[in-house]
C-alpha cells in the first residue's frame, strides 16, 4: 500500500511531517500544537492542526512518494519541481457547529486576533464566529442589526464581553432585552426585545444593538464569558469595486476594522439623547490580515497631491498622511490616506495615476507608532493596530471640513480630526464605502436602508 505524505510548512520551516510523526516547535510562533492524522491509501481520513497562535501557512499534500522525499528540507520541497496540491489550513474540525452549509466558507479563514477565546462579529455576512484556541467552534446567525448609515450604528473595532444580564432594560428605548451580553458601552447582543407589557417588538429597527432569535441568544449568552475578546467588522471577501474606482488596498488582503460613522464613547455624563455621549468615525479603517502579502496603499483614482503630512507632533494623530484631490462622480473631492508606515516621495502639486502606490499601511500618529489594540500610546505594549485610515471629504485639510469640536476620551475638547461630534456627513465627509464599492461589503439588510 502506498502512503500519502503530509507536510505542514511555516515560513519555509518544516513543522510537521506524517512519515516521521514528529512536530518541530518554533516557540516564537507556537504556544500549543496538537496534531491528529490518519493515513489511508491516497486518502486523508483526518488532519487537524490546532494552534493558540497563528503560524500554520499551508498543508502540502504529496501522494505516492517515498519517505526519502520527506527527509529533505521543507525549503527544498517548497522550491522543487513537484506539483503538490497546496491546501489552506482549516480552522474547523469535526465538532464545529454551523448555522447552515454556507458557513463552511470560514473554515479556510484564519481568526482576526490571537486569543484563546474570540468572537468575530461579521456584520457583512451577519454571523458571529466563536473561536477557541484558534479553532472555529460555532457560528451564530444574526436576526437583525441597525440600519446602515443611521444613528445608532453597531460599533466596529476591538472590544471585550462586558456585563451579562438575563433580563436588561435598554438604555435607548423602554424595552426589555433577554440574554443581553454587552459588547461596548450601550451596545448589546440580545434576544428579540419586548415592551413592558410583554408584547414582542415587531419593528426591525435596532438602536445599534444586535438581535438574535431567542434560542440563538440563549446559546450565545451561555457561550460568552466576561473578558472574551470581540472583533466587530465588515468583510471585503465579496467586495465588488465600482468600475471607475480603485480600492485603496488589496481587498483580498484586508478587512474593515472600523467603518464610517462608527461610534466612540468619550462623554460619560448623562444625556437624554445618548448620541451626545459619542463621537463618530469620519473614515474607514482598512486592516490587513496577518498573512497579507500586499499591504500597499494606492490612489483610488488619478489626481493631484494637495497635502503631505509626516509623522510628528502636528499630524493630528494621523501620522504619515497624504491628501489627494480626485474627480469623483463629477465632483472634486479629497481623499486622505493616513497612519502609513512609509510614503512614496510625493510633494504638493504632483500628479498621481489611479492605482499608483502612495505607501504602505502602518500605525503611525503623534510622532511614533501610536496606535495599538487596547491601550494606545507611543510606549503601549499591545499589538500594533496596523491599518489605513481612509477619508473622502470636501476640503484638503486634516480636520473636519466644517469646523467641529470633539470631546476626546481624556475629556479634553479639541477640533475634530478623524471623528465628528455627530454624523460626519453633516460636516463635509462622504462615506467611502458607498463611493468605492458597488456591492459585497454592506449586509443585505442594509441595502434598502441607504436607497
Amino acid at each position: 500500500m502506498q502512503k500519502t505524505i503530509f507536510v505542514v510548512i511555516y515560513k519555509n520551516f518544516l513543522v510537521y511531517d506524517s512519515s516521521a510523526m514528529i512536530i518541530k516547535m518554533h516557540h516564537r510562533y507556537f504556544s500549543y500544537t496538537k496534531v491528529f492524522i490518519t493515513t489511508l491509501a491516497l486518502t486523508v481520513a483526518t488532519l487537524a492542526v490546532y494552534t493558540y497562535e497563528r503560524g500554520i501557512s499551508s498543508y502540502v499534500f504529496i501522494p505516492e512518494f517515498s519517505e526519502e522525499v520527506i527527509a529533505t528540507s521543507s525549503q527544498s520541497i517548497a522550491q522543487s519541481a513537484l506539483p503538490p496540491a497546496v491546501l489552506q489550513a482549516s480552522v474547523c474540525d469535526a465538532k464545529t457547529i454551523f448555522s447552515d452549509e454556507s458557513d463552511r466558507r470560514w473554515c479556510s479563514a484564519l481568526p482576526l486576533a490571537d486569543q484563546m477565546r474570540l468572537f468575530q462579529i461579521d456584520l457583512t455576512h451577519e454571523k458571529i464566529l466563536f473561536f477557541q484556541h484558534g479553532i472555529l467552534q460555532k457560528i451564530f446567525p444574526l436576526a437583525y442589526q441597525a440600519p446602515y448609515g443611521k444613528w445608532f450604528q453597531t460599533p466596529t473595532g476591538f472590544f471585550e464581553v462586558g456585563v451579562k444580564r438575563e433580563k436588561f432594560m435598554s438604555s435607548i428605548f423602554p424595552v426589555w432585552m433577554e440574554h443581553a451580553v454587552q459588547i461596548y458601552e450601550d451596545f448589546f447582543i440580545h434576544g428579540i426585545p419586548y415592551h413592558t407589557d410583554g408584547t414582542k417588538v415587531t419593528s426591525q429597527f435596532s438602536g445599534g444593538c444586535i438581535r438574535l432569535e431567542d434560542p440563538v441568544a440563549a446559546d450565545f449568552y451561555d457561550t460568552a464569558q466576561k473578558g472574551d475578546m470581540i472583533v466587530s467588522y465588515l468583510s471585503l471577501a465579496d467586495a465588488q469595486i465600482k468600475n471607475n474606482m480603485i480600492s485603496p488596498v488589496d481587498t483580498n488582503s484586508f478587512w474593515i476594522r472600523q467603518r464610517f460613522n462608527s461610534p466612540l464613547k468619550t462623554d460619560w455624563s448623562w444625556h437624554e439623547d445618548k448620541q451626545y455621549n459619542y463621537i463618530q468615525h469620519t473614515g474607514v479603517d482598512f486592516a490587513p490580515y496577518e498573512n497579507a502579502k500586499d499591504i500597499s496603499v494606492r490612489a483610488i483614482a488619478s489626481g493631484t497631491v494637495e497635502l503631505v503630512v509626516y509623522n510628528g507632533i502636528d499630524d493630528g494623530g494621523l501620522g504619515n498622511a497624504i491628501i489627494i484631490s480626485h474627480n469623483i462622480e463629477g465632483k472634486k473631492l479629497y481623499a486622505l490616506y493616513g497612519h502609513m508606515a512609509s510614503m512614496e516621495l510625493l510633494k504638493k502639486g504632483d500628479t498621481v495615476d489611479a492605482g499608483e502606490k502612495m505607501g504602505v499601511v502602518g500605525n503611525t500618529g503623534y510622532g511614533c507608532n501610536y496606535w495599538h489594540v487596547g491601550t494606545d500610546g507611543c510606549d503601549a505594549m499591545g499589538d500594533p493596530d496596523i491599518h489605513l485610515h481612509f477619508e473622502i471629504k470636501d476640503k484638503p485639510i486634516l480636520a473636519s471640513p466644517i469646523p467641529d469640536t470633539c470631546i476626546l476620551p481624556s475629556g479634553k475638547k479639541t477640533q475634530c480630526i478623524g471623528y465628528t461630534s455627530h454624523n460626519p456627513t453633516d460636516f463635509g465627509y462622504r462615506d467611502p464605502l458607498l463611493i468605492l464599492f458597488s456591492s459585497g461589503v454592506l449586509p443585505a439588510s442594509a441595502q434598502t436602508s441607504i436607497e
